[in-house]
């Protein structure tokens, strides 16, 4: 799906998630640049690069990034997008790694992908100084900066933005 499909909510490719007939797979064992889709026993071989994401079979929407290895999960889609995705950490020793979950942001659908962090968003959104100063007085050094806002059910950096947005 295109960001525009993404937001009206269209699949270019639906499959019955009940079914084996129906798989995705996003990385193939020497590529990580095409998407295998097999919808009724049909293969379909897209480029990564030209798709926005995709859905899983528990409505989790992913989206892709230029060359980026990732896949992003879409959290929220409010004032703007956020997403979570496995980045690697190496051991102390620098001999193993694993895998953890990391925040990044969007200013929308389909503006590049950053790490969320202040320094980042107050660069994305340049000319927002109420967001700037809310962001130092919520978020000393970045620590936090990924909180659920349960009382407003949403990321707390999306209702600040938001909160600075309407006034």
């Amino acid at each position: 799906m295109t960001a525009q499909d993404y937001a009206t909510n269209k699949l270019s490719y639906a499959m019955n998630c009940d079914s084996s007939s129906g798989k995705t797979k996003t990385g193939c064992l020497f590529s990580q640049h095409h998407i295998a889709v097999i919808n009724g026993g049909k293969k379909i071989e897209l480029n990564r690069d030209s798709v926005f994401g995709y859905r899983n079979c528990k409505q989790v929407d992913f989206r892709f990034y230029e060359n980026d290895d990732k896949e992003y999960q879409i959290l929220e889609n409010k004032s703007m997008v956020i997403y979570s995705a496995a980045v690697r950490k190496n051991s102390s020793d620098g001999k193993t790694f694993m895998l953890v979950p990391a925040y990044f942001f969007s200013r929308t659908l389909s503006s590049e992908i950053l790490p969320l962090n202040v320094n980042n968003l107050k660069r994305v959104f340049p000319d927002n100084h109420k967001f700037h100063d809310s962001l130092d007085v919520e978020f000393h050094n970045d620590n936090n900066i990924s909180t659920f806002d349960a009382v407003h059910k949403m990321y707390k950096v999306n209702y600040l933005l938001g909160q600075s947005l309407a006034n």
